[in-house]
C-alpha cells in the first residue's frame, strides 16, 4: 500500500491508502491513456513542449500518437496497458521504419484529419513552434524517435531497449503506475516521464558544458529580465518539482532562450543546487505563482533588447536548436560556443 504524501490534485491525499491495480482490473483502456497524453503531452514530456499531430492513424501501422519536437523530429509514441515485452519494440520498429520514407504532404494530411487538430498547415504550425521561419520543409518528420508506454517490461524488453540504445537507437521504454482508493476506484496515474531530449537523441557531437535554458516568457511576462536581474534560472508550476532544472555542475554554461526573441544570455552555473525560491513568475494580478525553483547562475553576458539570437540565425550557424526544451544539454560543443562568441559580439562584450 502507498500512504500520501502530497497535497495537490493529481497527488496523494492526507490519510488515503492507495495501492496500484493492472488498467484493465480498473476499467481504464489503452485509448483513455492514449487521449490522456494526447491531450497533456507534458505527462509523458516533463522537460520539452512537442506538437500533437495525430492518434490511431490508419497510416500503414500506425502507432498511437505522433508528434514532431522542436528540431522536426517525427515522435512515435506506443502505449500498452498491460505487461510489455520484446514484441513490442518489433512491433514499434516496424512503425517508424515504415515512416522513416514518410513525406511531408502525408504528415500534413494526417494532422489535418487529426480531429484534435486546430492549426491548419502544418508547416506554418510547425515554424511558429519551433521558432523557425527558414525551415525546411523536408527535415520535417525526417528522423524518428521512438517511445513504449507501458506499466511494466520483461527483462528481454529492457535489455532490447538498452542495447538499440547504445547504438544509437533514439528508442526510450517509459513505464507508468495506476493508483487506486480503498475502494478500487482509479484516483492516480503516475508517468515517469522521458528522459531523451532532442539533443541527446541525436547525439550530434561532444558536449563541452553547455546547456540551453527556455525562460517560458509565454507563461510569466517579464520573467526573464527578472532572471537576469536576479542571478537565477527558474521554473515554475511543474509536477516533478525541481528536476526540470538538475544536472548541472558548477561552472557549466547556459545559454538563455526567450520565446520570440532568441537566446538572450550566456551564464555559468554558481552551483548545481536546485532551491525553492519565488519572485520571478508573476500573474496579471501580481500575485506569485507557484512551485518556483531557482538554479543560481552568473549571468556574464546579456545582449540588447531584440538582438537575442533566433533560433533562425542559430540555424545559419550550423545549429538547430532545440528550443522548446525546459533545460537540457547542447552536444554539439563546437557550434554552442560559437553562438557564445556571437552573443558576446552582439552585447559589445560588455555586462548587462
Amino acid at each position: 500500500m502507498l500512504f500520501d504524501i502530497e497535497k495537490d490534485n493529481n497527488t496523494f491525499k492526507i490519510g488515503q491508502k492507495y495501492s496500484v491495480k493492472p488498467a484493465s482490473q480498473v476499467g481504464i483502456k489503452e485509448k483513455d491513456i492514449e487521449d490522456l497524453i494526447a491531450d497533456h503531452p507534458e505527462v509523458l514530456f516533463p522537460n520539452e513542449e512537442v506538437l500533437i499531430i495525430g492518434q490511431s492513424i490508419a497510416y500503414k501501422n500506425m502507432a498511437d500518437v505522433l508528434a514532431l519536437d522542436a528540431k522536426g523530429n517525427l515522435i512515435v509514441v506506443e502505449i500498452k496497458r498491460e505487461w510489455s515485452n520484446r514484441t513490442t519494440v518489433g512491433q514499434l520498429l516496424d512503425y517508424a521504419s515504415e515512416l522513416t520514407e514518410v513525406r511531408y504532404d502525408q504528415l500534413n494530411e494526417i494532422a489535418n484529419k487529426y480531429t484534435k487538430w486546430r492549426a491548419g498547415n502544418l508547416y506554418d504550425a510547425f515554424k511558429e513552434f519551433s521558432e523557425r521561419e527558414d525551415m525546411n520543409i523536408s527535415e520535417i518528420g525526417k528522423r524518428q524517435r521512438v517511445i513504449i508506454v507501458a506499466p511494466q517490461s520483461d527483462e528481454g524488453l529492457k535489455k532490447v531497449v538498452k542495447w538499440l540504445r547504445s547504438y544509437g537507437v533514439p528508442i526510450e521504454f517509459v513505464p507508468f503506475e495506476l493508483f487506486v482508493d480503498e475502494n478500487g476506484h482509479p484516483k492516480l496515474f503516475k508517468m515517469h516521464g522521458v528522459t531523451d531530449t532532442p539533443e541527446s537523441v541525436e547525439a550530434e557531437g561532444a558536449w563541452a558544458g553547455h546547456w540551453i535554458f527556455n525562460t517560458n516568457e509565454s507563461y510569466g511576462k517579464g520573467a526573464y529580465k527578472r532572471m537576469f536581474e536576479k542571478n537565477v534560472a527558474a521554473i515554475y508550476g511543474y509536477d516533478n518539482g525541481s528536476r526540470n532544472l538538475e544536472g548541472s555542475s558548477t561552472g557549466d554554461s547556459i545559454l538563455a532562450y526567450v520565446n520570440k526573441k532568441g537566446i538572450c544570455a550566456v551564464g555559468k552555473v554558481i552551483n548545481g543546487e536546485v532551491k525553492e525560491g519565488q519572485g520571478i513568475f508573476i500573474n496579471a494580478d501580481g500575485e506569485q505563482q507557484p512551485d518556483e525553483y531557482h538554479l543560481q547562475v552568473e549571468w556574464e553576458v546579456i545582449v540588447p533588447e531584440n538582438q537575442g539570437i533566433t533560433s533562425s540565425e542559430a540555424a545559419r550557424l550550423g545549429y538547430n536548436l532545440p528550443v522548446r526544451t525546459v533545460f537540457g544539454k547542447l552536444h554539439k560543443g563546437v557550434l554552442a560556443e560559437k553562438i557564445v562568441q556571437e552573443l558576446k559580439t552582439r552585447a559589445g562584450k560588455w555586462k548587462a
